[in-house]
């Protein structure tokens, strides 16, 4: 019998267990998706959500660990003697939840509380007699990884040093990634509410601790763990839930709506749920009780099933696909748009807007371009996931109420602080928010050349033309001799070109004149996108040529979302400022 304990996460972290990820585990790959839906569950689980109670405990799932040679632990409890294991499955669970607690008690640095001390014992452990002791961390990631774990996210202050370098290893992405969401959401949180979650996951969030000693056998219990049998998804308990409330007579025919929309739908019914009750108002509960409450609301399961869930499943299918083959052109352009984005928080309000375009085409397109917009700005705010939430609820509120949506609805319309954030994060989007400053290039790129680049965003990564680190005997130490106007110029988006993961590797630190040859020769199959296309006619690349040509990519922006940034002085400081204009500019023709 494996040795089994059910043990609090304080317990497995904070105990004798010196946990190490193997050389044959996959490097860290959880993303915003995945630390986004835990956050969101500790937070309904701690009670922290609008009107909910807090549940008596959390389970995190069952934690794979294997005995270092030469050891056979029979007994597994917190008051083992202190060893090493290794982490068959579990890895991507555990340095999240580190990582979260290290984002709260970088919060909270300056208030001097025990969060800070606790964590510390979480995130490392002591070793040694009381004269000779060291210190290791908790876990012992791939080793090309630990040093950039720790510091970026385990030492104390860590979640606030930025990542350096024009590119990160998709594991150190990955961390920056989860690390970035966790400090959005969490610096919206009051101060108390972040005590009470931290003190809640550590106490109160449970995983069920497994220990082999044999490879083998450790092989054979992950494979029962996370291949035998079908994960009960929520779609299951609802289906369930639903259908058990139709009268015998209805029974065949709701079977049939459901059946044929989850395969309609496929891996994305899920996610229509999700969406469904946001339409309706329930944001905060948790999913399958906010389906519940609609369907109450609806009045049956009946209603529910013919006026709800069938009519809005059509809308969410032309989200899913783009609408490519049934929507206008320029309605497929702006769902592409929106689908590169990582959340979905537009969803609801586009289901809305397409759930009877038909009736209003022209109204419909109106709609879905302020939708696009309002998505897209809300990122270059670097808005967190909770204030876009509520920026669309409202908008959401107002599609439903029937009220026709024009560029002056309230939910659409940016204060003026919000202007200047905007302007003030275009000065160095890339070290903000690198994905948005990728998305952002891309659709520059699109209405530089006129038309919708069919590409893979992860195809291309984003390169500094003049470098961000640049020898003492380059030319571009010649061209840019000031240290601070080189910091000041190499993040303007003035500065910034988009070409695929190889030839950035060549590019580098390489001059000018070598630079637009790599760019000349993309991969085949990765075109040479139009906004890296507009620099090859340079000769030079200094001073000059970075602040005119962000200025053209800056009144693009304010072309493409009807902004004013009039009042942001560009990177060179040689583009003239246009006066500030109070409200909206009119909607284009």
């Amino acid at each position: 019998m494996l040795p089994t304990a059910s043990l609090t996460i304080s317990e497995l972290l904070s105990g004798p267990f010196l946990l190490n990820v193997p050389v044959y585990q996959r490097p860290y790959s959880w993303g915003r998706e995945q630390a986004e839906q835990l956050l969101e569950d500790l937070i309904e689980a701690a009670g922290l959500g609008a009107n909910v109670e807090p549940d008596p405990d959390y389970f995190l799932g069952t934690i794979l660990l294997m005995d270092s040679p030469g050891n056979v632990t029979t007994r597994l409890s917190p008051k083992i003697t202190t060893r090493e294991f290794d982490i068959v499955d579990g890895q991507q669970r555990l340095v999240t939840v580190q990582t979260l607690f290290s984002v709260l008690r970088d919060l909270e640095a300056h208030a001097k509380k025990p969060m800070g001390k606790r964590v510390q014992g979480i995130v490392t452990a002591q070793q040694g007699a009381r004269f000779f002791r060291t210190e290791r961390t908790r876990i012992h990631i791939a080793s090309k990884d630990q040093a950039f774990f720790d510091k970026h996210v385990l030492q104390p202050g860590a979640t606030l040093n930025e990542a350096e370098g024009d590119e990160l290893s998709p594991s150190e992405s990955a961390l920056i990634e989860v690390r970035e969401h966790f400090a959005r959401e969490l610096q919206e949180m009051p101060e108390a509410a972040r005590d009470a979650l931290f003190a809640y996951a550590a106490d109160n969030c449970f995983v069920v601790v497994i220990v082999s000693h044999d490879i083998d056998r450790a092989h054979r219990t992950f494979i029962v763990l996370n291949e035998r049998g079908k994960k009960l998804q929520r779609n299951d308990i609802l289906k369930a839930d639903v259908l058990s409330r139709l009268p015998a007579a209805s029974l065949p025919l709701g079977v049939k709506i459901w059946d044929d929309v989850s395969a309609e739908l496929g891996n994305d019914f899920e996610k229509f749920f999700a969406h469904l009750r946001t339409i309706y108002g329930y944001t905060r509960p948790e999913i399958v009780s906010g389906v519940r409450s609609v369907v109450r609301d609806a009045g049956g399961a009946d209603v529910f099933l013919g006026a709800v869930f069938l009519p809005l499943s059509k809308p969410y299918k032309l989200i899913c696909t783009n609408g490519e083959g049934v929507l206008p052109s320029t309605m497929v352009r702006h769902l592409k748009y929106l689908n590169r984005l990582s959340d979905a928080d537009w969803g609801p309000a586009a289901m809305i807007v397409l759930k009877d375009w038909e009736a209003d085409p022209a109204g419909a397109e109106r709609a879905l371009a302020e939708i696009d917009r309002l998505a897209h700005l809300s990122r270059m705010l670097c808005m967190g996931g909770g204030k876009r939430v509520r920026r669309f609820a409202e908008l959401v509120g107002l599609l439903q109420s029937g009220e026709t949506l024009s560029s002056s609805s309230p939910p659409l319309q940016l204060t003026r602080e919000e202007t200047r954030n905007i302007s003030f994060h275009l000065k160095d989007m890339h070290k903000r928010n690198q994905k948005t400053c990728k998305l952002v290039l891309l659709r520059l790129s699109d209405e530089i050349d006129g038309a919708h680049a069919s590409v893979n965003p992860e195809d291309y990564t984003i390169e500094h033309v003049l470098p961000q680190r640049t020898s003492a005997t380059s030319e571009w130490r010649r061209w840019f001799p000031s240290p601070d106007d080189r910091g000041r110029l190499v993040e303007s988006i003035g500065n910034l070109v988009l070409i695929t993961q190889k030839q950035n590797q060549k590019a580098k630190n390489a001059s000018f004149v070598t630079k637009k040859e790599i760019y000349a020769t993309p991969e085949a199959g990765r075109p040479l996108l139009a906004i890296t296309q507009n620099i090859m006619d340079a000769e030079q690349w200094q001073a000059a040529e970075i602040a005119a040509r962000e200025e053209r990519l800056l009144k693009t922006l304010e072309r493409i979302w009807r902004l004013d940034l009039g009042t942001a002085k560009p990177s060179a400081g040689a583009v003239a400022q246009t006066p500030d204009r109070p409200g909206p500019r009119p909607l284009p023709n």
